[in-house]
C-alpha cells in the first residue's frame, strides 16, 4: 500500500440537516424529543439523564433500562452550478432523500438514595449526505459520512437534598466514509475509523420540591482517524490510480447545556433548555499530501462560529397511564455566510415542532416520538482551492426539511 500524509478531515465534517447545527446529534431520548428536547436530563421520566447530565440520574428514583430508535428522513431539493478544478462548468437542479435510523440504550441503578451507577450507548454526532451519481456538484462531494458512537459509564452522588453531583467517561468511535469527484475525471473513496477519551460533568440543584434545575459539559474529543483512499480512474499526475494509506486529526466540539423543569401541578410539568456549542475551532478544511509540503491538495475555509440551542415543551399526565408532550426549538447554525457554506456543509438555521406521549404499566413503559424540523432556505456559494490551483467554484440554493419519528421501550425492575 502506497503511504500517503492525506488528511480525511472532511469526512467528519459533512453536515446532516435531518439533526442538530453542524454535524451534533441529541436525539438520545424518545421522551426528551417529543417535547423539543426541553429539559434534557432534568425531568426524570427516562434513564438518558447518563447522556444529558449524569447528576438528573438522582431523579429517578427506579432502577432499570431502556432501548429506543430514532428513524430520520431528510429531503433536499437543490439547484446551481458548479466548477472543478480543472474549470468545467455544469448546472443542473436535482434532489435527495436520506433515510438512517440512530439507536440507544441506556440503564441506571441505584446503589442507595444517595448514589447511583448508569450506564449509555448512544451516537452523539452522526450525519450523512448522498448525492446522485454524476449530479452537477460531483467534483464537491458525492457520498459523505460520519459515525461516532459514545459509550458512557456514569456515577451520580447526592451531596444534600437540594446538590447532587455526577460525572462520566465518554469512550468514543469514529467511523468515516468519503466518496467523491477528483479534477478532470476519477473518484476518490475514503474510509477510516479511530477511538478516543472525553468526559461529561454535571450538577442539579433542586431548590424547591417541584423545581429542577441543571447543568453539564461535555468536554472535546481528540480523534486521530487511520484508513485508506482509493484512488480510481485518475489522470493526475499528483495523485494517480492507487490505495493510500490516510490519516487525520479531528475534535469534536465541547458542550454546555442548561435545563429546567417546573412541576406546575400533579397534571402539567413545563420544561426549558439552553445549549450552547464551541464550533469555532472548525477553521479550515484541508486536505494534506506528501509531496506538496505544507500546501493542501484541497483548501476550504469554513471559520464556523459558536452557536446556541433553546427549547421549551411541556408534559401532560392524562391519567396514570398515559403522558403527553409537545415543544418546539430554534437551533443556530455555525456557518456565518453563504461563502463558508459548501456542498458537503449546506447547513443553515431551524425551527423543531415535537409531539410525543408515554404509556405506562406495570413496570414497563412504551415511549414515542416525532419531531418535524423546518429549515431556512440555504445558499452555498463555498469555494475550494484544488491542485493544481485552479479554484473548484459552488454556487446552489437548498431546500431542506426533515422527520424524524422515535420509539422506545422502559423495562423498570
Amino acid at each position: 500500500m502506497k503511504k500517503q500524509n492525506l488528511s480525511i478531515l472532511v469526512i467528519a465534517l459533512v453536515a446532516s440537516q435531518a439533526h442538530a447545527a453542524g454535524y451534533q446529534l441529541q436525539e438520545y431520548s424518545v421522551n426528551t424529543m417529543g417535547r423539543a428536547f426541553s429539559g434534557a436530563g432534568v425531568v426524570g421520566d427516562d434513564y438518558s439523564a447518563i447522556a444529558y447530565n449524569p447528576a438528573g440520574m438522582n431523579f429517578v428514583q427506579k432502577n432499570g433500562v431502556q432501548a429506543g430508535a430514532v428513524a430520520i428522513n431528510l429531503h433536499a431539493r437543490l439547484r446551481g452550478e458548479s466548477t472543478d478544478a480543472a474549470g468545467v462548468s455544469s448546472s443542473d437542479r436535482t434532489s435527495t432523500n436520506i433515510f438512517r435510523i440512530v439507536p440507544n440504550f441506556f440503564g441506571q441503578y441505584n446503589l442507595n438514595d444517595k448514589a447511583s451507577l448508569g450506564l449509555g450507548l448512544y451516537v452523539p454526532y452522526g450525519l450523512s449526505a448522498d448525492y446522485k451519481n454524476n449530479w452537477y456538484g460531483t467534483a464537491h462531494g458525492q457520498y459523505s459520512g460520519i459515525t461516532v458512537v459514545n459509550l458512557t459509564p456514569a456515577l451520580s452522588y447526592k451531596l444534600t437534598d437540594q446538590l447532587t453531583l455526577g460525572a462520566g467517561l465518554n469512550i468514543q468511535y469514529t467511523q468515516a466514509h468519503l466518496t467523491g469527484g477528483l479534477p478532470v475525471q476519477g473518484t476518490s473513496n475514503m474510509r477510516a475509523d479511530d477511538s478516543g477519551l472525553g468526559y461529561i460533568v454535571g450538577v442539579t440543584y433542586k431548590p424547591i420540591a417541584n423545581i429542577r434545575l441543571g447543568a453539564s459539559y461535555r468536554s472535546a474529543v481528540t480523534h486521530k482517524l487511520k484508513g485508506n483512499n482509493k484512488v480510481d480512474g485518475s489522470i493526475l499526475s499528483y495523485l494517480p490510480d492507487g490505495k493510500y494509506d490516510v490519516f487525520a486529526k479531528i475534535t469534536t466540539p465541547e458542550t454546555v447545556t442548561l435545563s429546567a423543569a417546573y412541576d406546575v401541578n400533579k397534571k402539567w410539568t413545563l420544561s426549558g433548555t439552553a445549549r450552547w456549542t464551541r464550533w469555532d475551532r472548525f477553521k479550515y478544511l484541508n486536505i494534506i499530501q506528501d509531496g506538496f509540503g505544507a500546501t493542501p491538495v484541497s483548501s476550504t475555509y469554513e471559520n464556523w462560529k459558536n452557536t446556541w440551542f433553546y427549547s421549551l415543551g411541556a408534559d401532560y399526565k392524562y391519567c396514570d397511564n398515559l403522558t403527553f408532550r409537545f415543544g418546539a426549538g430554534l437551533d443556530n447554525t455555525p456557518i456565518k455566510s453563504p461563502k463558508y457554506r459548501t456542498a458537503r456543509v449546506p447547513d443553515e438555521r431551524r425551527i423543531l415542532t415535537s409531539l410525543g406521549a408515554s404509556y405506562h404499566k406495570n413496570n414497563w413503559q412504551l415511549d414515542v416520538g416525532y419531531t418535524h424540523i423546518f429549515i431556512r432556505k440555504a445558499r452555498a456559494q463555498g469555494m475550494s482551492i484544488q491542485q493544481p490551483g485552479s479554484p473548484a467554484k459552488f454556487d446552489s440554493t437548498y431546500h431542506l426539511s426533515s422527520d424524524i419519528v422515535g420509539l422506545q421501550y422502559q423495562y423498570n425492575f
